[in-house]
């Protein structure tokens, strides 16, 4: 429920967690910082109150008594008629007091901290409860939380047709955008990153490639601010959030950066917060995208001749130096950040910037040996006698093909963790179900260990198993459908031959059980596509669904 809250400071103040002095209209202390000062008004407030009792006594005057009793302690319902009971008791909770307290605090708060953010949903709830009640960031979770909670609910409409919350999100963004003061607020670029965040999904569940109008919306807006017109920490914060869509989106479409990334990236402004682990590894993996990007585009207008080995011999030698630079980067990461002897992390988000290094390895691998394959071929050979190269490097080509296994074996190690002995469709219960094991549960102290600036890092025991359950097929999702990808990319002779014995399959597997866990469509709404695919052998499957979604995660984070 929405509690308004205690008076007192102006709302700025009361974020920035200063001690105010009350001037009306507007305090000294934003008034010297030339901050917005956000009133004092209750109306500025917004708290959650967990009130989901009154709806759980009111169920249980019903009659319900073993629904709610299930609910509260994790027991396993005895038949399918309870479970139908259980589906209705949650739908029949008022969804604008449930939604949006689920949704910010199992994905914009639990497994986040600033050693590891990427400066957008650490910024997002701060923000959001400075907003008042019908505002365009308000109006914007509201329209992602209640889709997302209808996908635990089992709503098979969620994210597929657009709703009226998403409708009054887009219109009240409309004005936003054309009043000077709003447009320059954190909270409406952030109402546009929601945005782009529910087109994400939308675009997943459609198996369709996404759309980026608000996320070029919002690198407009970011774009034609300065520091007098938001908060200069905020205003970084969200051009490290820019820079890493930007760099993800590159490299999954192997395309080189876009100059306005490049922009941001020279920009004094992004140096305006500490630099971590996650942004470090973004200005790597732009290094990754230019390198892939080259290679790609010439590698497939080239003719195979004397003339492509002065180029691959290039490629090699940028592709091992930018790994020494990756290799570097994960010996300098805070210790607590390395996964334990059973891979396991201390959040999902730190699990999947894992993920994302060893993928830009993989990427990196891929180049070396394909460059290596082709200067086999004579002509190519040739070309290295008279450049004075040693291009048959059977040695490298055997520790290429090493490195490629070693990669894809520590990806799917990973994967437990994500999804414990998770098989079946998401629901609200999976939060209780004792019988929900995941590998944290086991070897997981209370807590972790300290940051690298020394300040406590980690969850409680309970925190990290819901945000594990709530998150993790999610994050899963993207290593392991650029995997299935990967693997059917270019020759089919070459990655699928380096891998174990039974590997594809599992990572298939795994990948499907995923989707299952997602609610994800098995086919896509596409009919050209269909009628091109009614031959599909059931291996098949999962390298189509796979495709879809990597269209619809193209702006999303991750591998």
């Amino acid at each position: 429920m929405v509690n308004r809250g205690r008076s007192g400071g102006c709302a700025t103040c009361k974020q920035r967690r200063v001690k105010c002095d009350e001037t009306k209209p507007e305090c000294q202390a934003c008034h010297r910082l030339r901050l917005h000062c956000g009133g004092y008004g209750a109306k500025y407030v917004l708290k959650f109150k967990d009130q989901n009792y009154k709806f759980c006594k009111q169920y249980t005057n019903d009659g319900s008594h073993d629904i709610v009793d299930y609910a509260r302690s994790g027991q396993s319902p005895d038949s399918d008629a309870q479970n139908q009971a259980m589906r209705s008791f949650l739908t029949r909770l008022s969804e604008p007091d449930t939604a949006v307290p689920f949704y910010l605090s199992h994905y914009a708060s639990m497994g986040r901290d600033m050693g590891s953010t990427r400066g957008f949903f650490e910024l997002l709830i701060p923000v959001y409860r400075s907003e008042r009640e019908g505002s365009v960031l308000s109006l914007s979770v509201s329209a992602l939380a209640s889709e997302i909670l209808s996908l635990w609910r089992q709503d098979p409409s969620s994210f597929r047709s657009p709703r009226k919350s998403y409708s009054q999100a887009i219109s009240r963004l409309r004005i936003a955008i054309h009043d000077p003061v709003e447009r320059s607020k954190p909270a409406t670029i952030l109402a546009v990153l929601v945005l782009q965040t529910y087109e994400n999904a939308s675009a997943i569940y459609d198996l369709r490639r996404v759309s980026s109008t608000h996320h070029n919306g919002a690198a407009s807006l970011l774009s034609s601010l300065d520091s007098h017109d938001m908060e200069v920490m905020m205003s970084a914060y969200l051009r490290q959030f820019m820079i890493h869509t930007e760099v993800s989106t590159a490299i999954r479409q192997k395309m080189p950066l876009k100059n306005i990334a490049y922009s941001w990236l020279g920009e004094n402004k992004t140096m305006a917060v500490p630099q971590n682990p996650s942004s470090e590894l973004d200005a790597l993996g732009k290094s990754v995208a230019e390198l892939q990007s080259s290679y790609t585009q010439f590698v497939g207008r080239a003719v195979l001749s004397e003339s492509l080995g002065p180029f691959l011999e290039e490629w090699m030698a940028d592709a091992k130096r930018v790994d020494a630079e990756l290799l570097a980067w994960s010996k300098n990461v805070p210790y607590h950040w390395r996964p334990s002897v059973c891979d396991v992390y201390p959040s999902c988000q730190i699990a999947s910037i894992w993920n994302l290094w060893r993928s830009h390895r993989l990427l990196l691998a891929k180049i070396t040996f394909s460059s290596l394959n082709m200067c086999s071929c004579s002509n190519v050979s040739r070309a290295a006698l008279v450049y004075g190269q040693a291009f048959d490097d059977r040695a490298g080509l055997v520790q290429c093909q090493q490195t490629l296994k070693e990669i894809v074996d520590d990806i799917c190690y990973s994967i437990p963790f994500y999804l414990g002995n998770r098989t079946s469709r998401s629901i609200l219960s999976d939060f209780t179900d004792p019988t929900i094991l995941l590998p944290g549960q086991c070897s997981l102290k209370e807590g972790t260990g300290l940051d690298r600036n020394g300040v406590q890092a980690g969850l409680s025991r309970d925190d990290h198993r819901r945000h594990v359950i709530a998150q993790g097929p999610w994050r899963a999702m993207h290593p392991l459908s650029h995997l299935v990808t990967f693997f059917s990319e270019g020759p089919r002779e070459l990655i699928p031959n380096l891998l174990r014995s039974g590997q594809r399959e599992w990572v298939r597997e795994q990948f499907l059980r995923v989707s299952q866990l997602l609610h994800l469509p098995c086919e896509s709404s596409n009919d050209i596509e269909k009628s091109q695919s009614t031959e599909r052998s059931s291996d098949t499957d999962a390298e189509y669904l796979a495709r879809g979604v990597r269209k619809g995660a193209i702006l999303m984070s991750g591998p």
